[in-house]
């Protein structure tokens, strides 16, 4: 089955001093959110830095007037703030600020709460700060340990050495008002003249698995499901699947000296390719292929030629340097057409290799990490873009696949293994956590060659034992992620961006680390969501979940929208999809006066003229009532609203547009309402999902899913 390893950044610290006893904590008033630092320091919080030059009166970049700049002058440095009497824990639900990398590169730190002044240490959460831009970050109590009184809040080094000087501005203590089943109000802004994001179809896509077999691909609860499901691409042939699944021995159900086997033993029961463009077809999906680098060029090549290819083109692949002739372009396609399937498929992006980085030692050589999990020749990013060896030995690397495979057919594009945080090239095997900087020697050998970058950001080896830590994580993962990346096209490909596709993501990694069932419950809903209006945000061309339907882990998880051991039962997460199909192929801005990592997240968009979205997504266990404000449009006078709503983090079971077990096809309308005021008020329950569209002409036209059956030849990539 399928494995992901993923290392903890935290670093542990060892700092003196106990938790000292404080009878009678000194309580601020917790109705709000408490300022920390705001333009200025709130009184009553002093500087205890260690090691650190800080201004307090900063000027540039600033979120506001000021900000704080802090220059660490040692390894382990730290900004310390400290309030002048002990604060009650309880009060508060979590730490909220934002951070700006400076000029280059991506801050390294280590966030905890002293609970004395010397001692009563958390433990330590680790994060990214991506150079050039305002990332917000939410630190959670209860990552913390819940601590009970809250005395200095430290942002220190975590690399060990001096870093260039970062900037912090608005800290805020977060009040847990609104977490206790009360209602809240929010004020929602949506700037409906933009500016404008465009919002790729393809951030509406998932994982199918060879794994699952020809039986279950034809099953009619399974297919329907699908096709209404709102998705538009699905990868294949299946995660670290990919790297040992050979196409041709699959498809002939056959292992032949010369070509890949199609793995141990799998050839008599597997997915073969053939079934891939039946389900494909069936379901009204686009297909993504991911060709194992264990093969060779022209192995790749004749697999373009298969999905791709045309029954009269004698154009030659040719003899690979195993000395295996792998004929024709029609060749291929013709065996295609022999297995019922005449016309080309069209697929458009492909792969080369799954998560090449993580290859064992055995097999990948001296920069491997002794934990790793993939068969793959090397954990080398240049060997990998470069190849390795000469002759009949010799392993052919990204850039030969892609040439092979593009003089099949020009119009598609060929992504590189990326990882999402790069490194740097000079990066040895020690950098575990950069993998040997795998990431920025892909960016910096293949250059101007790579269509797209691709990376496996899973939020979480380790899950949380508290479900709503989750919620906050994807306000802050996907900014620190998607800069460094960014960052390392600036440095090591001349300032060139490359589109960055997320082709595997998940709540949780490692499914035997899902104890909790986690991927099976609303908070994987509420979480999905938020992650896919980031990555909107973020200019994320591709986002693929990690998968369709998996198989039951013994734990009792699951990775999949649908649960194939229960007849296909849908997840909580499978209902995000459709909403999102809805939104619109345009973001513009929207904002909320309620936190948009523990309360309230939104997301606008535009559809035409007439009709704008909005997204929202409640974190909280508490009713909050909204009223709406649509800039540069309007006004408006109704709209219609699809709901997704669970009883809490913890369910598995959710209800879509009111009903708990809706038609195969989700024909369940949306509730209609008119606006008979100037002013547009909603409600959204807790632990909910809702996508409206708000409109001028009272309520919109039936909506359609747009799904796209056939590949537009030459297009770009979104």
């Amino acid at each position: 089955m399928h494995k992901h390893i993923l290392i903890s950044l935290s670093i542990s610290v060892l700092l003196t001093g106990g938790l000292a006893p404080f009878p009678h904590p000194h309580h601020l008033d917790a109705q709000a959110n408490t300022a920390v630092y705001d333009d200025a320091l709130a009184v009553g919080w002093q500087n205890w830095s260690w090691n650190s030059a800080v201004d307090f009166a900063n000027s540039t970049p600033a979120r506001g007037t000021r900000s704080i700049a802090v220059s660490f002058q040692q390894g382990w440095a730290g900004l310390s703030l400290r309030y002048d009497s002990p604060l009650n824990g309880t009060d508060y639900s979590a730490v909220t600020f934002w951070a700006h990398g400076g000029v280059t590169g991506t801050r390294s730190l280590h966030f905890f709460i002293q609970q004395s002044d010397i001692g009563g240490e958390t433990p330590m959460q680790a994060l990214n700060v991506p150079a050039g831009v305002w990332t917000p970050f939410t630190i959670t109590l209860s990552s913390l340990g819940n601590p009970a009184v809250i005395k200095r809040l430290n942002l220190m080094d975590g690399t060990g050495s001096i870093q260039p000087t970062f900037y912090v501005d608005d800290i805020r203590l977060v009040s847990r008002q609104g977490n206790g089943g009360e209602v809240l109000t929010a004020t929602i802004a949506i700037q409906a003249g933009g500016p404008i994001t465009p919002v790729s179809s393809y951030l509406r896509a998932s994982n199918l698995p060879a794994w699952l077999g020809p039986n279950r691909f034809n099953d009619s609860t399974f297919r329907a499901r699908t096709r209404a499901s709102g998705l538009t691409m699905l990868r294949m042939p299946g995660g670290s699947w990919s790297n040992e699944y050979g196409w041709l021995s699959c498809e002939l159900g056959q292992n032949a000296s010369g070509r890949l086997n199609c793995g141990v033993g799998w050839q008599s029961w597997a997915s073969r390719p053939r079934d891939f463009i039946a389900f494909l077809k069936a379901t009204g999906m686009e297909g993504m292929w991911t060709v194992s680098p264990n093969g060779t060029a022209q192995e790749a090549a004749a697999a373009v030629a298969y999905f791709n290819g045309a029954i009269t083109d004698t154009r030659v692949i040719g003899v690979d340097i195993r000395g295996t002739n792998w004929y024709t372009v029609g060749h291929w396609a013709a065996l295609r057409a022999a297995a019922g399937h005449p016309e080309p498929v069209g697929i458009r992006f492909w792969e080369v290799g799954n998560e090449v980085y993580g290859s064992q030692p055995e097999t990948g050589g001296a920069l491997c990490q002794t934990w790793g999990w993939e068969h793959i020749w090397t954990c080398d990013g240049y060997e990998y873009v470069y190849g390795k060896g000469s002759g009949a030995s010799r392993r052919e690397g990204y850039l030969e696949f892609r040439q092979a495979m593009k003089s099949v057919d020009s119009t598609i594009q060929v992504g590189a293994v990326g990882y999402e945080w790069p490194g740097t090239p000079n990066d040895g095997q020690s950098a575990w956590h950069t993998f040997a900087g795998w990431g920025s020697r892909v960016i910096s050998a293949a250059g101007e060659n790579l269509d797209f970058y691709i990376v496996h950001p899973y939020a979480y080896f380790q899950p949380p034992a508290n479900p709503a830590d989750a919620l906050a994580n994807p306000s802050s993962h996907w900014p620190a992620f998607v800069g460094a990346i960014r960052d390392a096209f600036n440095t090591y490909a001349g300032g060139r961006q490359a589109p960055i596709a997320v082709t595997e993501f998940n709540l949780v990694s490692v499914q035997d680390q899902d104890n909790n069932q986690l991927m099976t419950r609303v908070v994987n809903a509420l979480f999905l969501a938020d992650s896919i209006g980031q990555a909107a945000r973020h200019g994320i061309p591709i986002l693929a979940q990690w998968d369709l339907a998996n198989g039951r882990a013994g734990n009792g998880t699951e990775y999949g929208l649908m649960h194939e051991d229960n007849n296909y039962y849908r997840a909580p997460q499978y209902y995000v999809y459709p909403l999102w199909a809805r939104f619109g192929a345009q973001m513009v801005p929207a904002t909320s006066t309620l936190s948009a990592a523990t309360q309230l997240s939104v997301y606008a968009g535009r559809l035409n003229t007439d009709t704008v979205s909005l997204l929202a997504i409640n974190k909280t266990n508490s009713p909050i009532t909204a009223t709406i404000v649509v800039n540069g449009f309007g006004p408006v006078k109704g709209g219609r609203v699809w709901k997704v709503e669970g009883s809490s983090l913890w369910a598995q079971l959710v209800t879509y547009n009111s009903s708990s077990n809706p038609s195969d096809a989700l024909n369940e309308g949306p509730e209609t309402f008119v606006v008979s005021t100037s002013t547009v008020t909603r409600a959204f329950p807790p632990y909910s999902i809702h996508l409206l569209h708000l409109t001028t002409a009272g309520q919109d036209a039936p909506f359609r899913i747009s799904l796209p059956l056939v590949l537009h030849q030459g297009a770009s990539l979104p």
